[in-house]
């Protein structure tokens, strides 16, 4: 009965080792695979082999946990089935031709830390919803077409070290609510239709590295004491400031 017993816990921890993701991921891999022309990538699947062996897929514990297809060639608009990679740490699909608007969906992955969607043709606003992807640590969407305010609660990200959505239409003000990223380095919106004051309480932000607005419609005074934080890199150039505060701030 004991030799029984110990087969049958091999048998079981052999199925498991080899059960492979779950349909629903896989499902999701091939509907990516499909609506961005995978036959056409630079580094195309096999989608007769196992996902394991998929160029850009990480797998660990049989949960699909990374995803980095960046200057992949991918051409289209991403599907809603993307959402149902539930388990991903990171997306990264950096440098495509990708288009249309980023999924709803993916605010279902919540343990998401790293998303880049950045240098591709995306446009429209940010998802409903977007700040339930509450574990996000680095945020890239630069330099495409997306459009609308941030939302009111950006400042839930509490986790988020950059923020770099430089280079799209984004307009409105910055939400008050920014000043809750206290371990916010990276501050990059340069080149949007942003407008308003910066939230004066942003100079006790004292993680900032790089604050750069420049290009936006700013307007009123640019917070003095933003010359004492020990940042790396400062641009507020092309906008619309009270040049007294610019004065001011050369002098600090």
């Amino acid at each position: 009965m004991k030799q029984i017993l110990t087969l049958l816990a091999i048998l079981s921890f052999s199925s498991t080792a080899i059960a492979g993701i779950s349909k629903q991921e896989k499902d999701a891999l091939l509907d990516l695979y499909n609506a961005t022309q995978g036959s056409e990538w630079r580094y195309s699947w096999d989608i007769n082999q196992a996902p394991e062996s998929w160029k850009g897929v990480t797998i660990v514990g049989n949960k699909v946990i990374a995803l980095s297809l960046k200057s992949n060639n991918l051409t289209g608009a991403l599907p809603e089935s993307l959402g149902d990679l539930i388990n991903l740490k990171v997306l990264n699909l950096h440098n495509n031709n990708i288009e249309g608007r980023i999924p709803n969906s993916l605010t279902n992955i919540t343990g998401l830390k790293t998303l880049n969607l950045s240098l591709n043709k995306l446009n429209g606003a940010l998802p409903e919803d977007f700040t339930k992807m509450a574990s996000l640590e680095y945020l890239d969407i630069f330099f495409n077409d997306l459009n609308g305010n941030l939302p009111a609660d950006i400042g839930s990200l509490t986790k988020l070290k950059r923020l770099n959505i430089a280079g799209n239409s984004f307009n409105g003000k910055i939400p008050e609510t920014i000043v809750n990223l206290t371990q916010l380095k990276d501050f990059q919106i340069s080149s949007n239709k942003f407008s308003g004051d910066i939230p004066s309480a942003m100079v006790a932000m004292n993680s900032l590295k790089k604050f750069s607005v420049f290009d936006n419609n700013f307007s009123g005074n640019l917070p003095v004491e933003l010359a004492t934080l020990d940042l790396d890199e400062f641009s507020v150039a092309q906008n619309n400031f009270n040049p007294t505060s610019l004065v001011a701030l050369d002098q600090k």
